[in-house]
């Protein structure tokens, strides 16, 4: 009965007439529904493949990021083990490294945690704030002395060391030491009265700044030392008749006036660095020192007192720095040479002509006195004149550099005499109308660009 219903249901759908066309249909319909089967079959087929093909995918992805991740990683890793930056080391444990001890010879000696260095030839340089600076000692910090002598004084009518004129001179020279708040330390000075032979002394003054002793100067070889640098200079120490000084054979000596006339021998001053004091490079040999303050100054009035300066073909050396202008001395005199009078004239008149006068700042030429009359008092200034290139006076810095050339300083007031400097860096008067060399002094503006150079001697800063 339910056949007959569906058969004639067909034919009202299909709009036939017998029933061999309704088994037709019948065999159509039954294809289709094979084939719809089929066709969900394969598209369950296809989605399997598909969701296969992306997890594989998936999976290929994952391991090829997990590769990338690890190779980096290794090569990351193996790179900073093969280019490691050094640890930052103090420069009391570079210079102290067991590698640079000795035992004989010529060196760094050791006795019970006290490092202190003996002979001729060390490699002890230590460059800083534009001054080379040789090493003497180093026990929680490091005492280092000038390598050479940075002015000429006479060393005073009393003979206590912080009584002496030198004292105070070094008082107001510490303030050329860059930052030396942040790289010195204090340290604590002889000020008593002394036996070379038997040396023995209560250290109880303390300073930034002061002198070497005679005591140092022998354990350092004396003579046959680092330390004998074929200058006259002052040691801290006396005894009770005078101070004594290095003479320019390299002996101690105490021999310090001619009747009246008291000599003038040269300041080397001795500071103590900071044992903790970052090492920044070299290697303690004189052309590759011991670094601890960069040089990489953009403008002149960044540089330090002491650096080179190279301009305009000629070489000169900063002696004051201020915040608007800084002031050069020539490293040697000029080939000229000239009376008194006429060395300013010719200075002021040709000698400018060789320079960017914009550069220029005006300056003053102060005429001092310096005499036992006036107990050597080389700050007493009886004459100012603004000039924009003057000459070196006594007490100036580096003066010593070079010889036979005027001091605006005056000797002697009655005859007008000033003072020359002679081959052992000794002062002398003569009258004005004599012939001597040249050794200019000018003034640049501070915001001159420095092109290269770090300011040592073998590489100065280039400018104009």
């Amino acid at each position: 009965m339910g056949d007959v219903k569906k058969r004639r249901n067909k034919r009202r759908q299909y709009n036939v007439k017998d029933v061999d066309e309704i088994e037709i249909i019948d065999d159509i319909e039954e294809i289709e529904v094979l084939t719809d089967e089929g066709n969900v079959s394969e598209n369950k087929k296809k989605n399997k493949l598909q969701k296969g093909e992306k997890l594989f995918l998936i999976i290929n992805i994952f391991i090829i990021l997990s590769l990338i991740i690890y190779y980096g990683y290794r090569t990351v890793y193996y790179y900073k083990r093969e280019h490691k930056k050094e640890d930052k080391i103090t420069l009391k444990e570079k210079i102290t490294n067991i590698s640079n001890i000795t035992y004989k010879d010529d060196g760094l000696y050791e006795k019970d945690n006290y490092f202190y260095y003996k002979g001729k030839n060390v490699n002890n340089y230590v460059y800083y704030s534009g001054r080379m600076f040789r090493i003497i000692s180093i026990d929680d910090n490091i005492k280092v002395i000038e390598d050479n002598v940075s002015s000429n004084l006479v060393y005073g009518l009393n003979k206590k060391y912080d009584e002496s004129i030198i004292y105070k001179w070094l008082n107001n020279y510490l303030k050329t030491y860059k930052d030396y708040d942040m790289y010195l330390t204090e340290n604590n000075w002889c000020n008593n009265s002394v036996d070379i032979n038997n040396y023995s002394c209560n250290d109880d003054l303390n300073s930034f700044i002061g002198l070497i002793s005679t005591e140092e100067y022998i354990k350092a070889g004396g003579v046959s030392s680092y330390l004998n640098n074929n200058e006259y200079f002052w040691t801290i120490n006396f005894d009770d008749n005078s101070p004594y000084f290095v003479n320019n054979s390299g002996n101690i000596n105490n021999y310090i006036k001619d009747d009246n006339n008291y000599f003038s021998y040269g300041i080397r001053p001795v500071i103590t660095i900071r044992g903790n004091v970052e090492y920044l490079s070299g290697d303690g040999s004189k052309e590759n020192p011991y670094l601890i303050d960069n040089s990489n100054a953009a403008l002149l009035n960044d540089s330090s007192v002491g650096n080179y300066v190279k301009y305009n073909d000629y070489l000169f050396r900063i002696i004051d720095i201020k915040e608007n202008d800084v002031t050069l001395i020539l490293n040697d005199s000029i080939d000229v040479e000239k009376k008194y009078k006429d060395s300013i004239n010719y200075l002021n008149n040709e000698f400018i002509k060789k320079f960017n006068k914009d550069d220029l700042v005006k300056q003053e030429l102060i005429t001092n006195i310096y005499n036992y009359s006036n107990n050597y008092d080389y700050e007493k200034e009886i004459k100012k004149e603004d000039l924009y290139i003057t000459i070196p006076k006594i007490g100036d810095l580096f003066i010593n550099n070079s010889n036979n050339y005027w001091l605006s300083t005056i000797s002697d007031e009655k005859i007008n005499t000033h003072y020359i400097i002679d081959e052992n860096n000794m002062y002398f008067g003569d009258l004005e109308d004599k012939l001597y060399k040249i050794r200019p002094i000018i003034k640049l503006k501070g915001d001159i660009i420095i092109k290269e150079g770090n300011g040592m001697i073998d590489t100065p800063l280039i400018i104009g």
